[in-house]
């Protein structure tokens, strides 16, 4: 069995008083789990309707991130592609990458703002929010993956002319999209936290086996495959049914495990072995930055990752 690889997922919410101390405490977590050796780091898109919730758009917070960094990967998980022009979200992420020594992960979301005033305040077009989705996916892969064309038909650069493009990666709650990730050659990672229930069923270590296999046949490399999850080393079970149970939308509530840190290290070893996969995104629910950051070296600790001095294993 290979080794573990921990990455991590943040939502930006904090117990702050203010939006700006978050921002600062984000920054502090994630390089501090560059020091622990995590692998990277996501930030979601959220239009919240919380006063206190730091950012919008994730990529302004990724700049600062990724140069506060040096080897930990910063990326979005995900962006709501469908919301914004694709040559637009292309030119930043990939300007992005290069600058940032090719770290850049840039994650596909069918998310929506969470509700319908946010939602007319992007102007968009007269599509289904699906439609827009899927049109700007294929654009932002064109764009990517034919920049020679683009360049000598349409005279269409997207700065640095033939720089790297950033990691690519469809974002799902279920493995029924694979084939598309094949033909857009796009990394997966599968979510267990959005919607309740998630758990226990469908493991479906078969499809990730037959998802790499093709995806090589295909592209002549192997994708990443990811698990994402939430994790609370605070609350019980009984307090985490309970807020369950007041979600206003349980389609769209989260399913979180309550965890010790030894209890964590022999679920993702099961997971690893009925998922099949190597790598696992968590998302700590803790609201308290220290607190997180003090389970991040728990973490650290318990799976045995190496520690970075001056972007140097040690």
């Amino acid at each position: 069995m290979k080794k573990l690889e921990l990455s991590l997922l943040d939502l930006g919410y904090r117990d702050n008083r203010d939006s700006l101390s978050t921002l600062s405490d984000i920054i502090a977590y994630g390089s501090t789990a560059e020091e622990l050796n995590f692998k990277r780091i996501w930030l979601a898109e959220h239009h919240d309707g919380n006063s206190l919730h730091p950012y919008t758009n994730p990529e302004i917070l990724m700049t600062l991130l990724a140069g506060s960094t040096s080897t930990i990967r910063v990326g979005s998980a995900g962006s709501l592609i469908g919301y914004y022009p694709p040559y637009l979200l292309a030119s930043n992420y990939k300007l992005m990458n290069n600058i940032f020594d090719d770290r850049i992960d840039f994650g596909f979301s069918k998310g929506r703002p969470a509700n319908s005033h946010q939602h007319d305040y992007f102007k968009l077009r007269n599509e289904s929010h699906y439609e827009l989705f899927c049109n700007n996916l294929n654009s932002i892969c064109e764009i990517y993956q034919n920049e020679q064309a683009n360049f000598e038909e349409k005279e269409i650069v997207i700065p640095p002319f033939s720089g790297a493009i950033p990691s690519l990666w469809y974002l799902s709650n279920s493995y029924k999209d694979m084939p598309l990730a094949i033909e857009k050659k796009l990394n997966y990672c599968r979510s267990l936290i959005h919607g309740l229930n998630t758990l226990g069923v469908n493991y479906e270590k078969e499809k990730v086996a037959e998802f790499k296999s093709s995806f090589f046949a295909a592209n002549g490399y192997y994708p990443e495959v990811t698990i994402a999850l939430a994790v609370s080393f605070t609350l019980t079970k009984e307090e985490i049914q309970k807020q369950e149970s007041e979600a206003v939308n349980q389609q769209e509530a989260f399913t979180v495990i309550p965890v010790t840190i030894e209890s964590l290290h022999e679920l993702l070893h099961e997971f690893q072995d009925l998922y099949g996969v190597d790598e696992f995104v968590i998302y700590d629910t803790e609201l308290n930055n220290e607190t997180r950051i003090n389970n991040l070296m728990s973490m650290q600790e318990k799976f045995q990752l190496a520690t970075i001095e001056h972007g140097l294993p040690v």
